[in-house]
């Protein structure tokens, strides 16, 4: 069973990942998931850093896709996804490590657009609104800085993967990983 807060970040979550608004999550909003972020980032469709990004989702719906879709019926319905992501992530064993660290990187490749293997402020102001987390700049900076661990002024793939196991894990509502997909 999960907390009121976990609930409420996997409904966010799921509503993100729900490209089209059908209710349900399946290939096809995975894929308008990487282009929506390709197309925000300016990122061509066909580059290196564009086909890594694609194989990173696809690999993470995979992965995901054989433990949600419990029915077997191509879609992962908002009760598969909540109950499939507390089974799997709500101790945040080896399975979120399997999943979310090569889809972490791949959309790494593609954000960190200056290519030094870190994501700036802006960089990752780009990458929030690509998914449409609908928070401001002020918001977005206060987000960046509370998860850039060693405050370095950067992130890394160890602390955008901290971010996102807070979300996809925590139960401290103070966490900043809370912020990933916008306010609560």
């Amino acid at each position: 069973m999960t907390t009121d807060l976990l609930d409420r970040k996997l409904e966010r979550a799921f509503t993100h990942l729900d490209a089209d608004g059908s209710g349900v999550i399946d290939e096809h909003d995975i894929i308008a998931l990487g282009s929506r972020l390709l197309s925000a980032l300016a990122e061509p469709a066909t580059s290196p850093k564009a086909t890594q990004v694609m194989a990173g989702l696809v690999d993470f719906w995979q992965e995901l896709f054989t433990e949600l879709d419990l029915d077997r019926d191509g879609k992962v319905t908002p009760e598969e996804y909540k109950q499939g992501m507390t089974r799997l992530y709500a101790d945040g064993g080896p399975a979120y490590d399997r999943s979310f660290r090569p889809m972490v990187k791949a959309f790494l490749t593609v954000v960190d657009t200056d290519g030094d293997g870190r994501i700036s402020q802006e960089e990752f102001h780009k990458a929030q609104e690509a998914f449409d987390t609908k928070l401001g700049t002020a918001d977005t900076e206060a987000f960046f800085k509370r998860i850039d661990a060693d405050g370095d002024g950067t992130l890394s793939v160890d602390e955008l993967l901290t971010a996102v196991r807070e979300y996809y894990t925590g139960t401290d509502e103070d966490a900043p990983g809370n912020l990933l997909f916008g306010e609560l």
